[in-house]
């Protein structure tokens, strides 16, 4: 975009300012944050580096310790590679392709290829080429381990393939595409997961721009249009229906920004002539832009795409306000108030006002079983939905006969007769509002359990109770026997109503998850049967 060019100018200048912090002039190679040379490190700069250096709006234009310094960051690659051209990331995996390294150095190549005249930027252009090769062959002797990885593999060896022809690199993108793409009616992926839609998103742009083939743009335009109804009231994205490291379960403080996901909603606007995803790039690129003073450090697109640097589409605005209700995720908002429902988490209800969050967990002290984890949700009606739980247990008696050894794990334990089999079975039904959230949770079954509803909220906070206030810190935990319960942060306010306890059997309950130590968290407690209505609310909205 035209308007945002200069800033993200800046932000290259910005990465490459850091990447020569990390390069150490004596051995001629690049360290990354752990305090050791990696290959990512040593091949994700040469993009950042040629992008800077080939732009005539950088203060880093035709910088020639550039030149120098990405020619030593190829001599380490090649020293980087396995006998069979594999490569290692240390944080975890080794010998694995470099099928998302590879698309950093093609796009690096292509900027030069674009634009190096001199002796100098010829020699280091036909050195990259050169190495393209060992690194195809890297690809395909590579496997993948997580769904997303196919994607990232075939988008790999379809780039390099355009550049260096090797037969192999087409028949394992085929192979993969030849899988079909995991992604449902609603635009998810398998991993439900923000951080790595990004990766599936831009390895599709990839595979759709090297085939020629729309159908892989359909699957990005669908996730990036899910996406628009996982933005947080403050600019994070919700990442707790997440299956990959991103979910963060229990961290009520974890922020996940969608910086990530400007080129996909910025490019896509620009193919498509769509403003909803031409103004998500607008605020992705603002929201960056006020957290770091600058844009996000994206050059390549200018470079190997001159028109979006005149790019000036027009922006309509994206949903602020929504109700969406599929398969095992509810999400509504309204403005700077938002609500979610979850199933396969025992933080089943999130609701976040500004930066003030909140999760709701349930539990009972019942054969350590019963902490409630929903497995589906049912619609009622637009705005009502109904959980529920069943939690067993049970006793056996003495084998009818002697068996056959007294060692307790060789026995045949389903000969044993049933005793006092007994049930706990949850009923909770949500109802969603403009100015917060309704739950109504009953119990059948046995009777006498304790139970708790506990409430986990961004740490620090203030905490009002009947005219006292109190510190919510990270860690701690509150109870209180009535009244409703305020919490406060950066002029945000949540209230909790119905306050009741009947023990401080809480914190260490058996059979829960256990507290978090993110989260200020408040107790509510008592016994089964359990029949409590309890509210959140907004309190400024509620009290409008």
């Amino acid at each position: 975009m035209k308007s945002h060019y200069l800033d993200i100018v800046r932000g290259n200048e910005a990465a490459i300012e850091y990447n020569l912090k990390q390069f150490s002039s004596s051995e001629h190679i690049m360290y990354g944050a752990y305090g050791y040379p990696d290959y990512a490190n040593n091949a994700v700069p040469i993009e950042t580096m040629a992008s800077g250096y080939y732009c005539s709006d950088s203060k880093f234009y035709h910088d020639k310790n550039l030149l120098y310094i990405m020619n030593c960051l190829i001599d380490y690659l090649y020293s980087a590679q396995r006998e069979d051209y594999t490569v290692d990331n240390r944080e975890s995996d080794y010998k694995c392709g470099p099928i998302l390294i590879s698309i950093y150095l093609v796009r690096a190549y292509r900027i030069m290829k674009k634009y190096a005249v001199s002796e100098d930027e010829i020699a280091l252009r036909d050195k990259l080429f050169e190495y393209l090769v060992p690194v195809s062959k890297g690809v395909c002797n590579g496997g993948t381990i997580t769904p997303n990885h196919r994607w990232m593999a075939a988008s790999s060896a379809l780039i390099l393939y355009s550049e260096v022809k090797m037969e192999c690199l087409k028949k394992l993108a085929d192979a993969y595409l030849n899988e079909g793409v995991d992604i449902d009616e609603f635009g998810e992926y398998t991993e439900r997961s923000p951080m790595y839609n990004r990766e599936c998103n831009n390895a599709f742009l990839i595979i759709a721009e090297e085939t020629r083939n729309d159908y892989y743009l359909e699957c990005v335009r669908k996730n990036l249009e899910l996406m628009l109804y996982y933005i947080e009231p403050d600019f994070t994205m919700f990442t707790q229906n997440s299956n990959r490291k991103d979910k963060q379960e229990g961290d009520v403080s974890a922020s996940f920004y969608p910086d990530g996901f400007y080129h996909a909603y910025m490019y896509m606007s620009y193919l498509l002539k769509n403003p909803v995803f031409a103004r998500m790039a607008d605020d992705i690129f603002n929201n960056i832009k006020s957290r770091a003073g600058r844009g996000p450090g994206i050059l390549w697109p200018f470079l190997l795409h001159h028109e979006l640097k005149e790019y000036e589409p027009v922006l309509t605005d994206r949903p602020i306000s929504f109700n969406i209700f599929h398969k095992d995720i509810v999400r509504k908002k309204n403005k700077d108030l938002s609500v979610t429902l979850l199933t396969r988490s025992p933080n089943f209800l999130f609701i976040q006002k500004g930066n003030l969050r909140c999760f709701v967990r349930v539990c009972a002290s019942f054969f350590a079983v019963a902490q409630l984890i929903p497995k589906q949700i049912e619609k009622i009606d637009d705005d009502k939905y109904y959980f529920t739980m069943t939690a067993q247990g049970k006793y056996h008696g003495p084998l009818p006969e002697k068996p056959a050894t007294p060692v307790w794990k060789e026995m045949d334990h389903s000969k044993r007769p049933v005793i006092n089999k007994v049930q706990l079975i949850y009923h909770v039904d949500l109802t969603l509002k403009d100015a917060g959230v309704t739950i109504d949770i009953r119990s059948e079954g046995m009777d006498k359990v304790p139970y708790k509803v506990e409430f986990c909220f961004t740490a620090p906070c203030m905490v009002k109770n009947k005219n006292e206030l109190f510190e919510g810190q990270q860690g701690k935990h509150m109870a209180f026997n009535e009244g409703d319960i305020d919490i406060e942060k950066d002029n945000n306010t949540l209230r909790i109503t119905n306050t009741h306890n009947s023990h401080i059997y809480h914190d260490i309950m058996r059979g829960s998850v256990p507290k978090s130590t993110s989260a200020f968290t408040i107790y509510y407690t008592g016994f089964t049967h359990i029949n409590e209505h309890i509210q959140i609310l907004d309190l400024r909205r509620e009290n409008a």
